[in-house]
């Protein structure tokens, strides 16, 4: 039978069963009997994606939709126009019209998985097949599976991030809208060779000849943790990457001293960070949250004309600066330092701050207790590689695990090609090369152009306008906020009469208001606990946004 053949359905003792392409896709006794049974046994907790593949005659769904738990919903999907075409004939259409069932026929994994994702918020994925037409197209399904798996767990990594962090986004946003205008922000530089990014594990100590030997023909992006080990080793950074929001740390940049070195900094940074280094300031604004009150700002940025590159929530900074390297490197980019584990007893390269700090507290009675504390955390597990030469197993856990895993997907992006020279580490699904290899690629990519060159920055405006201009914009973008915010307040406090949908978005649209709220999602029930909760939190951003308002206006012409 060829691919153009259409599947054959034929009657048996115990119900239809289904040939094609040679083979028998349901039991040829009784054929219902076992997709039956697999879906009673489906998961049964709450908010599921139930992913049936290739349903084809739809066996055993009514047990799936009984066993399902609350709040879960089921996805039939096929790749195979063919099977396709018998499954829509099959599904009955009242399933379909209640959107209990829905189907899907595509050959894209990443179709599939948008299909999925759109269709709300669930907790865990469910895999069912109901049928041998799976076998058909495994790698795919497998794919799907994994690719929804991994954008569930990252929806409720940044969600928990959201609740942890928010109020502290919003806040630092703030500040830095009123420090922006005196920053003199400008367009990130691109480099016309290969790069190296410098994450602070232990495996940058390793890299540190290796930059040294080539740091002509070499750009060197660290993240802020590593700014120590590379200074203390006699490098000094092209780039500067820093995405952390808290004070803690601050520290990284000690060793800076007065040394003038480029920063990107993102909009949620902590204010401090802009301040401690003194150089050129970049800016990357990272989407935190689909949030009306990002867009707006986002568009006001623009149309102040400030140079940012916006992107995606990446968790890591090391991630977050391998995807700023692969956007302005030309040549090839080596990835060191970013090891997502640790030995006992060294978490990070001599010279970073949780070393140094370590070192200034030896004592004969006093030996690296902060890193043997976290060596031995409940949380960690042995690292999915290889021990060290020296014969040391690594340790991870589950968040540094999840990091690797998205550099790798990151890394499989349009960009300068990635390439892992750390030598140690859980693999991160790219190309493993040597120093020795990676001297012999960068020379081959250095040929007739060379760091001295200097970085070529993109065409353009390398800066906004004036300081008064841009605090202008600025202060157009704040004051219509405090607007926003005012007439909320009214609004819940029975100054102004409001439709429920009025009031909806008005709440939607302050969205920062309750990034912290563990139940954020309530938002457009308009409960009264909630509206209430809202209120404490109205008092203060008036009052965030008023002190950023005033310290624009004294900029602004």
């Amino acid at each position: 039978m060829n691919d153009s053949e259409a599947p054959l359905v034929f009657p048996t003792t115990g119900g239809l069963c289904v040939r094609y392409r040679d083979r028998l896709l349901y039991s040829e006794r009784e054929p219902s009997r076992l997709p039956r049974r697999i879906a009673a046994a489906c998961d049964p907790g709450p908010g599921r994606i139930h992913l049936v593949l290739s349903p084809l005659l739809w066996y055993g769904i009514e047990e799936l939709l009984a066993a399902a738990g609350p709040g879960s919903t089921v996805l039939g999907l096929e790749a195979d126009p063919q099977l396709a075409a018998l499954a829509r004939k099959s599904l009955r259409p009242e399933l379909l019209q209640s959107g209990a069932v829905s189907f899907l026929e595509s050959s894209s994994a990443e179709e599939m998985v948008r299909a999925a994702a759109s269709m709300g918020r669930f907790r865990a994925v469910s895999v069912v097949p109901l049928s041998g037409g799976e076998a058909l197209n495994a790698k795919l399904y497998r794919r799907v599976a994994d690719l929804l798996k991994a954008e569930i767990e990252s929806g409720w990594r940044n969600r928990a991030a959201l609740m942890l962090l928010g109020r502290r986004w919003a806040r630092n946003i703030l500040e830095n809208l009123a420090q922006l205008p005196e920053l003199d922000v400008r367009r990130l530089p691109r480099y016309p060779g290969a790069a190296i990014v410098c994450g602070a594990g232990p495996s940058l100590e390793s890299a540190l000849p290796f930059m040294a030997e080539h740091r002509e023909a070499l750009a060197v992006l660290a993240t802020d943790t590593s700014l120590g080990s590379l200074l203390q080793a006699g490098i000094e950074p092209d780039l500067v990457i820093c995405l952390e929001a808290q004070a803690h740390n601050l520290a990284d940049f000690v060793p800076l001293g007065s040394r003038r070195l480029p920063l990107l900094g993102d909009i949620s940074s902590h204010p401090g960070s802009f301040r401690a280094v003194a150089g050129p300031k970049h800016l990357s604004f990272v989407s935190l949250a689909e949030s009306p009150f990002l867009d707006r700002l986002r568009a006001a940025l623009a149309s102040a004309a400030l140079p940012f590159r916006p992107m995606q929530p990446l968790g890591s900074v090391g991630v977050h600066a391998v995807d700023v390297a692969r956007a302005i490197a030309g040549g090839p980019v080596f990835a060191s330092g970013l090891d997502f584990s640790f030995e006992v007893g060294k978490t990070h390269a001599r010279g970073s701050p949780s070393l140094l700090a370590e070192e200034r507290k030896l004592r004969r009675l006093h030996r690296w207790q902060n890193q043997l504390a976290i060596s031995f955390r409940e949380r960690n597990i042995p690292a999915p590689c290889p021990p060290l030469p020296e014969g040391p197993a690594l340790l991870s856990d589950p968040v540094l695990l999840s990091y690797a895993r998205l550099l790798g997907d990151t890394a499989s992006a349009e960009g300068a090609v990635l390439l892992d020279i750390r030598g140690r580490g859980p693999s991160l699904g790219i190309r493993t090369v040597d120093l020795k290899e990676a001297g012999k690629l960068l020379h081959a990519a250095s040929h007739g152009n060379s760091r001295s060159e200097g970085p070529r920055c993109a065409p353009g405006h390398e800066a906004a306008g004036s300081p008064g201009e841009l605090a202008a914009h600025l202060l157009r973008f704040t004051q219509g906020e405090l607007d926003r915010i005012r007439l909320l307040k009214d609004s819940l406090k029975g100054r102004r009469r409001n439709s429920d949908e009025e009031l909806c978005r008005a709440v939607i649209d302050l969205d920062y208001l309750y990034w912290s709220f563990p139940d954020g999602d309530r938002a457009v029930s308009l409960a009264r606990d909630f509206l209430n909760r809202l209120l404490p939190e109205i008092d203060f951003w008036e009052w965030k946004l008023s002190e950023t308002r005033s310290a624009l206006e004294t900029l602004a012409p």
